[in-house]
């Protein structure tokens, strides 16, 4: 089986917060549920700092130093066309 997207383990790990939360588990259930949810959260930093890696290789200058890229406000999905 494949690990999840960012998207499907952040969403997993917000059912099991959810769930915890409610106090209705039994000891033994949520510490199942505790060890689950820490299981995603290392699967979400882990996406995390892959992109975050990927976006330094991006923004990496010709030279290979790392500079700030401005980031335009409301430039969200907006194209040049």
């Amino acid at each position: 089986m494949s690990e999840p997207t960012f998207e499907e383990a952040l969403g997993q790990l917000e059912a099991v917060v959810t769930q915890l939360e409610g106090g209705d588990l039994s000891l033994e259930d949520a510490l199942r549920a505790f060890e689950e949810g820490v299981r995603l959260a290392r699967t979400c930093a882990a996406r995390l700092e892959d992109a975050e890696q990927r976006v330094r290789l991006l923004t990496r200058a010709p030279d290979g130093t790392e500079g700030e890229v401005p980031f335009a406000a409301g430039s969200e999905g907006a194209t040049d066309a």
